[in-house]
């Protein structure tokens, strides 16, 4: 007998506590009340309290039910075989693995080879089928007596672009066997036994009577260098940086790998990466001059044993940044805006520009070339300068409002509070100082914090703040610890207006000289303007919305329209494949790595383009001991996979695993005997014996 989780074993030790009760348990005696002992004479009377088990039986019970519910939760089972005559007829599933590592050096020729072996050692009557799996598992050859199909199946067949899951293979190969009745069941699972590939893969289990073979074609040894990943930032002056990390899956430190960029068909520059045994590298690649729209960016290392993680493909094109206008007050215009400024000003994803002009004279053209505004420390009693706002904001402007002494609630236009969301408010003078006690970290500005060590806003320390009380439709994100809002949200249109209900500078608070205020303001940012990184590249595997690639409903980035005319798909090697439109989302997958094109049939000139690159787990050749998938799949240690010289009558009858698992029987007796010892210790404690008059 073994157990699965023998660590509850150790609950064997709640046996003390049976032991406990009944020892320390007292029999209670009723008091019978006396008027007087004064005429009963006294006579010496010694009494020994020994402490001994009252009920031995309850004990019993008691203990065993402690016993059962500790070896029930430790699940044990029992290892069982089936014998079954050799000369029975057998149905094989080959499982092959195809993902995208199979493609190191050697190890698909060895696949085909074990998965060849294994059809040479079958017999006459004996069925196959053949199934591959990578993401997903695929039957290629159902059951069938016809072995040359599965040999034309297995030539057919070539490694994908995508990642590993080797429990996808085994539910398949469960659900095909799982109707074979009178023969003998065998998974023969050819793989490299990926480790990355096995992380949740202990909770599948073959079918009861289902024996696993098991055959590994990775080698002792694997060194692989892969490029990660791509990022690219504004350096100003519309050039940009690309940040290019490389991977060193090897136990062997690289030295001057030389990483080679190419832009639109021109190599550009080649820049030597040193990396550490098992650690990553770092090209840097400055002052990029980008063409105009959308390009394909590839990156390239030399090759090595697996050639499909040599080459990182992306689409490069400048970044436009967001354009911030400061809307401040005349009084205070020389320093009020510093803080926030020079925060906006730091960091290049997104790169953030910013300008600043009085808030009296702001003009529709001051905000027809901003993405974001902020209204600092300024009224809007002018409700012609707060209706240019709200339709700026309606047409899809991000506004942050900052308020400060500056900005009195008490001058404020209906226009103006219609804007900010809230009713006018009050000034809150805490001499004692305020602190922000809760932040809702599912909001978009509070996400980036919600981790440990990852920033802290407790620390901050408010003198004075507006108290307001939000309309209907405006969310508090953010509260001082006396209740009243901090920060509030609130979408105006096909824009959003956010209210910071103190100033962003040091004149009530200190927040601007806290670790968290340069990521807070970013953040703020680009809430309110709805901004999202261009999506440069995907994984094999991945999918993406049609509309979110040419636009919804009228003319995307690259000149099309989704309700015009019929869309194709082509792929890396030029193929074109019709995209089927419905009335709901149209989604495109991407299967392999290359750039692909989603165009009109009738324009292929016109066509935006998508990189994608293999699955990053699948440089990680480092694989899981056989033994522990065997183990876990079918609880049985585990057999080497056949070759065509293995004799198959080998002897007169074979076995096949079969698990026992006893947990629910002993969680069954448990609940009775628990029952049992209710019934028994409710019936004897009832009989409680009346005591007389002690001593007397």
């Amino acid at each position: 007998m073994s157990f699965l989780t023998p660590w509850f074993l150790a609950g064997l030790g709640l046996l003390s506590i049976p032991i406990i009760i009944h020892l320390t348990h007292r029999q209670r005696s009723r008091v019978t009340v006396f008027p007087s002992l004064m005429f009963l004479r006294k006579l010496p009377f010694k009494t020994m309290n020994r402490r001994r088990i009252r009920h031995p039986l309850l004990f019993a019970l008691r203990s065993l039910a402690v016993i059962l519910l500790a070896l029930a939760f430790s699940r044990p089972f029992f290892d069982s075989v089936a014998a079954v005559e050799a000369g029975s007829a057998r149905d094989v599933v080959i499982l092959l693995d195809v993902s995208a590592s199979l493609g190191y050096e050697g190890r698909w020729e060895a696949a085909l080879d074990s998965a060849r072996a294994v059809l040479d050692g079958l017999g006459e009557g004996d069925r196959v089928a053949v199934a591959t799996f990578d993401e997903r598992a695929r039957e290629r050859v159902p059951l069938t007596l016809d072995l040359a199909a599965a040999r034309d199946a297995l030539a057919d067949l070539s490694t994908t672009d995508l990642g590993t899951r080797l429990e996808a293979g085994i539910q398949l190969a469960g659900r095909i066997l799982a109707e074979s009745e009178d023969r003998r069941r065998e998974v023969a699972l050819v793989s490299d036994f990926q480790r990355t590939g096995w992380e949740d893969g202990g909770r599948v289990r073959l079918p009861d009577g289902v024996s696993l073979r098991a055959a590994s074609v990775a080698p002792e040894e694997a060194a692989n260098v892969a490029l990660a990943e791509a990022a690219v930032r504004a350096a100003g002056d519309g050039r940009v940086r690309l940040l290019t990390r490389l991977a060193n899956m090897g136990d062997a430190p690289v030295e001057g790998l030389p990483v080679s960029l190419e832009i639109a068909g021109r190599t550009v520059a080649t820049i030597p990466v040193d990396m550490p045994p098992r650690g990553t590298g770092t090209a840097v690649f400055d002052d990029l001059a980008l063409p105009e729209g959308r390009s394909r960016g590839r990156l390239t290392i030399p090759g090595d044993g697996l050639a499909i993680d040599n080459e990182f493909r992306f689409m490069a094109a400048p970044e436009a940044g967001l354009r911030t206008l400061i809307l401040q007050n005349n009084r205070r215009a020389s320093d009020g805006s510093l803080f926030l400024e020079r925060a906006l000003e730091i960091g290049d994803a997104p790169r953030i520009g910013t300008s600043r002009t009085p808030a009296t004279g702001l003009d529709a053209a001051a905000l027809s070339s901003a993405d974001f505004a902020i209204l600092n420390d300024a009224d809007l009693a002018d409700a012609g300068r707060a209706g240019r706002l709200r339709e700026w904001v309606n047409d899809g402007g991000g506004l942050l409002i900052v308020l400060g002494r500056d900005a009195n609630m008490n001058r404020w236009s209906d226009a103006g509070l219609e804007l900010l969301g809230a009713g006018p408010g009050s000034l809150v003078d805490a001499a004692d100082g305020r602190r922000l006690s809760w932040l809702d970290y599912d909001h978009p500005v509070f996400e980036l914090f919600s981790g440990p060590r990852s920033g802290d806003f407790s620390g901050a320390r408010f003198e004075r703040f507006w108290s307001l009380e939000p309309a209907e439709g405006t969310a508090v994100v953010a509260r001082f610890d006396s209740g009243e809002p901090a920060l509030l949200d609130r979408p105006v249109g096909e824009g959003r207006v956010l209210v910071w209900t103190s100033t962003l500078d040091r004149f009530w608070n200190d927040l601007a000289l806290q670790p968290v205020f340069l990521p807070f303001v970013h953040r703020l940012a680009l809430h309110a303007t709805g901004y999202r990184e261009p999506e440069r590249w995907i994984e094999a595997g991945g999918v993406l919305e049609l509309t979110a690639l040419v636009g919804a409903g009228g003319v995307g980035a690259a000149g099309l329209a989704v309700d015009e005319a019929e869309w194709v798909l082509v792929d890396p090697d030029g193929d074109r494949q019709p995209v089927e439109v419905g009335e709901g989302p149209t989604w495109i997958e991407f299967p392999r790595a290359g750039f692909y094109q989603v165009a009109l049939r009738d324009d292929a000139g016109r066509a935006t383009t998508v990189a994608v690159n293999p699955p990053m787990t699948e440089s990680d050749l480092a694989s899981v001991a056989t033994e522990r998938v065997v183990e876990a799949v079918a609880g049985v240690a585990p057999t080497a996979a056949g070759t065509a010289g293995e004799d198959r009558a080998a002897a007169d009858e074979e076995t096949v695993p079969r698990r026992a698992e006893l947990w629910w029987v002993l969680l069954l007796l448990a609940g009775l005997v628990l029952g049992v010892e209710s019934v028994l210790a409710n019936r004897w404690t009832r009989r409680r014996p009346v005591s007389g008059l002690a001593g007397a």
